[in-house]
């Protein structure tokens, strides 16, 4: 008689709980997906830390609220501890690219700005980018990754944008594409690049929006306390200065990504 009650106690908690989801689900609009959308953070010796965490906490939230949409993983052109920028943290990535689901997000954040220029003479890095991030729905571009991941041709004919100070930079770099300032990503389709460090949680709350709703997008906002802004007055660099690429030093001393 007991173990009948037992299982009637546990049948209807399991219903219960199954309505409650039900329940949220609808109330939350959530949109029904096939299968997770793999969001690749393409990570390397030097990489800025913000830069790395942010889109990953956006869309590692965004995958638990919405019950496993986002499949969130980090790669790493080679097996081994990855050193960020600065010495901040060693870890070690979860695929190499031979290793890694095909990404439907591929996202590149930036380093410092020397680094990133450097990495536009890194074959393995540019054909990686080509290679996936054709295939992908989305290649994001956050900060300084702009100067490597242009590079791959991904920015001809694009609206674009990266970190305020070597903006006019990457316009003279990339002429083919057009800088857009005073903004904290910009969305031209497929192609979504963010200014710097941080504005790679608005981008990725803004592609959270586009796959599953702006309900869900408000709820990570809210999660991570942080509100979204496309559109931003850029600051003004210390003494008016920009990017030149003939003063290495004063870089160091200025820009966030050392």
């Amino acid at each position: 008689m007991i173990k009948r009650i037992i299982l009637i106690v546990v049948i209807i908690g399991i219903h219960q709980i199954v309505n409650a989801q039900m329940m949220v689900n609808a109330r939350m609009g959530q949109k029904k997906f096939d299968k997770p959308l793999n969001v690749a953070v393409f990570v390397y010796n030097g990489v800025g830390l913000g830069d790395m965490n942010g889109p990953i906490d956006v869309f590692t939230k965004a995958g638990n609220m919405t019950g496993g949409q986002y499949h969130v993983y980090t790669v790493a052109l080679k097996p081994g501890t990855v050193t960020t920028q600065a010495g901040g943290l060693k870890f070690m990535p979860d695929y190499t690219p031979d290793q890694m689901p095909q990404p439907d997000i591929l996202v590149i954040p930036g380093g410092s700005v020397g680094l990133a220029d450097s990495m536009r003479y890194d074959q393995p890095v540019l054909n990686f980018i080509k290679q996936h991030g054709e295939k992908a729905q989305v290649l994001m571009s956050i900060c300084t990754a702009a100067y490597f991941v242009g590079q791959t041709g991904a920015f001809d004919g694009h609206k674009v944008t990266t970190h305020f100070f070597q903006a006019e930079d990457l316009q003279k770099q990339f002429p083919k594409s057009t800088v857009i300032q005073d903004v904290r990503f910009v969305d031209d389709g497929k192609l979504v690049t963010a200014s710097g460090v941080t504005t790679g949680i608005d981008a990725s709350l803004h592609l959270v929006a586009r796959f599953s709703g702006d309900r869900m997008e408000k709820l990570v906002e809210g999660a991570i306390q942080y509100t979204m802004k496309e559109h931003d007055e850029w600051p003004e660099a210390v003494g008016g200065m920009r990017f030149d690429r003939g003063m290495r030093e004063q870089l160091k001393m200025l820009m966030p990504h050392q």
